[in-house]
């Protein structure tokens, strides 16, 4: 550390005292950390890794550095539940450092007060202690949800090798910002000029036996005139409130008309922020969010096809981070155009390369130091010298022949299968300060199974909970049981006679309460009890288990095993108390409550709208012996209660058991952007496994055994 500067009241710190004091507070954090500071602290030392070219470290530190006040919540609420349960579980927690402080050969001079204290029979003692035998072993993805040693990169690496071979695990994390820990949530929300993306599970990483892998992405910028795009996506938020909230109290054709203009103008703006996503900011980045080729061949197809061109160009000296890359972006090159195609080899060739290599051919620049920290930060110029000179070739003339490697699987016959292939499922850990976005939406995604978590904490503990029930990377679920709560508040009338008509004549099993709320303990039931549970009515109805008799509110369903399906505006959005509150949202609880998935809308919606999406949702993933495919009824009257089933069909139905699927397909249900856009999945994958599936026969015969 530097001398205090009594001219500019500041303090400059060194690199290694910088990173000392880094250090020092991550590993003096205390049990329960404040959940600001802890993140800040987490992207700060995972800034650092990446710099050092630490890649397994910084994607530990990236994972740390999200959710981590909703850990503190489920330890809090499991440590709630279980004293609630067990009366001597909070006595043994007091008498376990004495037990430890007797047990032990050498003492501290406070432990030796504090032995003084009890009296001197410690036999008697001892055999009183013993009665009371403190087995608090916890599995490691229990461990693993709480701040101790536990959290340290092997244990990630070790979680990580656990999960399914399937998933493709993305996280998304916004950069370290002081104010964060200064200022209201309102004040900085838009003080985002790049993002992280962490590849932490893909094929490609198995393949090259590397990773997981961090890439800078910039952010928020913007062409001359335009709005930043973070304050775009607030405000046309803002403005959609607002225009929803006023809907009923228009009563003039002036002012209907005027509405419909608005909604109008909200949709062209959120089409305009998903484009600006897409082709702008992420650009070929975007490949790095895909599932993973179901079809091995198609995948070993990409990698020698990549490899060929690495190969004839004698490209020797590229990483591994670079090819692995490179495969993933080949691979979806039929989704790009060919500009972020090109963007993006270039940026793989300059940016990803070995850093003390470049240091070592690196010549004078006027803008550009050997000190520096990332390959980002020097000029086009002095990159692309620096690949010439390493590689003993025009980056230009590379950059030309992965655009032709490109093109020939665009427009190459043999790869006609590539772009309808079947993927595996994606699971992206959003940072909070990006969770607004529709990520699912993106083109590139649109058509594949997604889903969102907090974090590698929940996503390990959900997996951990229901794992006996993961077949192929999916959470086997039934069907047969499913329950309802339709317009608990009564006054979403229209929206009441859609559902209940919709619910009578495709899910005729179901049951549940239409017109009139439930108990605590019905609505805990439907949550602990039903496959399925669809919740119609105003935000996420999560507040009717608030004074159940168990205390814990919707954590206190068991064993949940329920796909919930809520409907209200924001039902899954992330809330903020005021001030610097951690977020929070309803599936946090119920994923605290082992509920494999929940799915809802990130914001406000229309009831309409959503209905179409939700009963559509439905039609798909839920059979049914209805006459006629819910596709195909005639809904002229929908909003009546009735539904015309003496209908001409055209086309055939196509049913989709795989729920993350559904959602996808049942986004096309609305022409409204908004409400497309708003529908996002939070959980594991989930899919109604065959009847012929051995290893779900296994379990069900399993749990029927146990039953008896």
């Amino acid at each position: 550390m530097e001398d205090f500067d009594v001219f500019t009241n500041e303090i400059e710190y060194s690199g290694p005292a910088y990173k000392q004091i880094l250090n020092k507070y991550l590993k003096e954090i205390p049990y329960t950390p404040n959940g600001i500071n802890y993140e800040s602290g987490k992207k700060l030392i995972a800034e650092e890794c990446l710099a050092d070219g630490l890649e397994k470290e910084c994607a530990f530190h990236f994972t740390e550095s999200v959710s981590s006040s909703v850990r503190t919540l489920a330890v809090y609420r499991e440590e709630q539940i279980k004293n609630r349960g067990n009366k001597l579980s909070k006595i043994t927690k007091y008498i376990e450092p004495v037990k430890n402080v007797i047990a032990s050969s050498t003492i501290t001079k406070d432990e030796e007060r504090l032995l003084k204290l009890l009296p001197n029979d410690f036999e008697e003692i001892t055999e009183n202690l013993e009665k009371y035998v403190v087995s608090d072993e916890l599995p490691l993805h229990k461990k693993y949800m709480r701040f101790g040693s536990e959290n340290n990169v092997d244990n990630f690496l070790k979680i990580l090798g656990e999960f399914p071979k399937e998933w493709t695990i993305v996280q998304l994390t916004s950069p370290y910002n002081p104010n964060e820990n200064l200022k209201p949530f309102t004040d900085y929300r838009t003080e985002i000029s790049s993002v992280y993306l962490t590849l932490l599970t893909n094929n490609y990483l198995d393949y090259m036996n590397f990773g997981p892998i961090t890439v800078e992405v910039q952010a928020n910028v913007t062409k001359v005139g335009e709005k930043p795009l973070f304050e775009e996506l607030y405000s046309l938020l803002s403005e959609n409130y607002n225009t929803i909230e006023k809907a009923e109290f228009l009563n003039k054709k002036s002012l209907i008309k005027n509405y419909w203009n608005r909604r109008e103008d909200i949709d062209l703006r959120m089409k305009s922020v998903i484009n600006v996503m897409y082709k702008e900011w992420l650009g070929g980045w975007s490949s790095l969010l895909t599932g993973q080729l179901a079809d091995s061949v198609l995948r070993d197809n990409v990698i020698k096809h990549v490899d060929t061109v690495v190969s004839d160009w004698r490209l020797t000296r590229l990483t591994s981070k670079q090819k692995i890359l490179l495969y993933n972006l080949l691979e979806s090159s039929m989704s790009l155009c060919p500009q972020q195609i090109k963007s993006c080899v270039r940026m793989i060739l300059t940016q990803h390369g070995d850093p003390d290599k470049v240091r070592q051919v690196l010549t004078d620049c006027e803008s550009c130091s050997k000190e520096f920290r990332h390959l980002n930060e020097l000029c086009f110029n002095c990159l692309s010298d620096c690949f010439d000179k390493i590689h003993h070739l025009s980056v230009m003339d590379v950059i030309r022949a992965f655009s032709e490697a490109a093109n020939q699987i665009k427009d190459g016959d043999e790869w006609a299968d590539l772009k309808k292939a079947r993927r595996h499922p994606v699971i992206l850990i959003v940072d909070e300060m990006l969770d607004t976005f529709p990520w699912e939406t993106l083109p590139i995604l649109a058509q594949q199974p997604v889903s969102r978590i907090e974090n590698v904490h929940f996503l390990y503990s959900l997996y951990k909970e229901h794992q006996d029930r993961i077949v192929d990377g999916y959470f086997a679920a039934e069907c047969n049981v499913g329950r309802y709560v339709v317009n608990p508040e009564k006054d979403l009338e229209r929206m009441e006679l859609r559902m209940s008509s919709f619910l009578k004549y495709w899910c005729e099993s179901w049951r549940g309460h239409i017109g009139e709320p439930p108990t605590p303990e019905e609505f805990l039931d439907y949550l602990s009890n039903s496959d399925i549970f669809l919740y119609c009515g105003h935000g996420d109805g999560c507040h009717f288990a608030k004074s159940a008799a168990n205390g814990a509110g919707v954590e206190g369903a068991s064993g949940s095993r329920t796909a919930a399906l809520l409907s209200g505006c924001g039902s899954v959005r992330l809330s903020r108390a005021p001030g610097r509150a951690p977020p929070s949202g309803p599936h946090h609880h119920l994923h605290i409550a082992s509920c494999p998935i929940v799915i809802g809308m990130l914001w406000e919606v229309t009831d309409l709208e959503v209905d179409k999406v939700v009963s559509t949702l439905l039609s798909l993933y839920v059979p049914s012996d209805a006459p006629v495919d819910w596709k195909h009824v005639g809904k002229a009257k929908w909003s009546q209660g009735i539904i015309d089933t003496n209908v001409d069909i055209k086309g055939q139905f196509h049913p989709e058991r795989d729920l993350l699927m559904a959602v996808s397909r049942a986004r096309t249900a609305t022409i409204f952007t908004m409400i497309a856009s708003s529908l996002v999945a939070r959980g594991l994958p989930v899919r109604i496994r065959g009847k012929s599936d051995e290893h779900l026969r296994k379990w069900r015969m399993e749990l029927l055994s146990g039953w008896d």
